[in-house]
């Protein structure tokens, strides 16, 4: 059997995840809480899988060497910047009216819609849970892919076409996902999720298969989203769309 101790951060946040969106699923709203759960799942079963019944090191894991948290989170925070100049810029072609910071952070938000009453069940959903698991998922479905076409996961090839068309198959799903699963069917906050998908993979590559500098993007787009929408009469939140207009 494969060693089990380098992956027990990931099965660990992986569990408490299933186990917060299986609250959600029994005490706020059982539609929403599944479309999540069901994600959870499948993210935590691929990985113990590879690990237990393929008896094989897995290349794409959430933290493969000790510390160097506070550089992940920075990274993270660094990933966000991209997504918004990244998708100003794209949005700017697809759909020009919504090519406004403010927009462009509000369609982040958009594709989690609120389920229950409570402000911080809300918040720690959207930004953590939700930011995990869909991260997660989607690099462990890359990691699955990566093996069957033999396309290595590290800086060298993540400007390989073969990994980049890879990457651009996994953004359609992504989009399918919301589509079909959320019902979410706005251009704008198709667009950038989908760009978020591409950074979250991209920088998976680019730090040789760890993940967590992609949660972290994902849950500091999630909880900015999610903050902004809470607090959508304050004055930060009516200065966002102005600056991007302004560019």
């Amino acid at each position: 059997m494969a060693n089990v101790k380098p992956y027990m951060t990931e099965i660990f946040l992986s569990i408490l995840a299933f186990l917060w969106l299986w609250f959600v699923l029994t005490n706020a709203n059982p539609n929403l809480g599944n479309v999540y759960l069901w994600a959870a799942g499948i993210g935590l079963f691929l990985l113990l899988i590879n690990i237990l019944v393929f008896d094989k090191g897995v290349r794409v894991t959430f933290q493969k060497k000790k510390g160097g948290h506070l550089e992940a989170f920075f990274a993270g925070a660094v990933g966000w910047v991209i997504l918004l100049v990244s998708s100003f810029v794209i949005l700017k072609v697809v759909e020009p009216a919504k090519a406004t910071f403010g927009s462009i952070i509000s369609s982040t938000n958009a594709a989690n819609p609120a389920f229950s009453n409570s402000v911080i069940v809300n918040w720690i959903t959207v930004s953590f849970a939700i930011g995990y698991t869909e991260t997660q998922l989607f690099a462990r479905l890359l990691e699955f892919f990566a093996d069957k076409f033999n396309i290595p996961i590290n800086r060298r090839t993540k400007y390989v076409l073969a990994f980049v068309i890879l990457v651009i198959l996994l953004c359609v799903l992504f989009i399918v996902y919301h589509l079909t699963a959320k019902g979410i069917e706005a251009l704008a906050s198709l667009t950038v999720v989908a760009i978020m998908m591409a950074i979250s993979l991209f920088m998976v590559a680019h730090f040789e298969g760890e993940t967590r500098q992609a949660v972290w993007m994902h849950i500091i787009a999630n909880g900015v989203a999610g903050f902004l929408l809470i607090k959508g009469g304050s004055l930060i939140f009516s200065i966002l769309p102005l600056i991007g207009g302004l560019l």
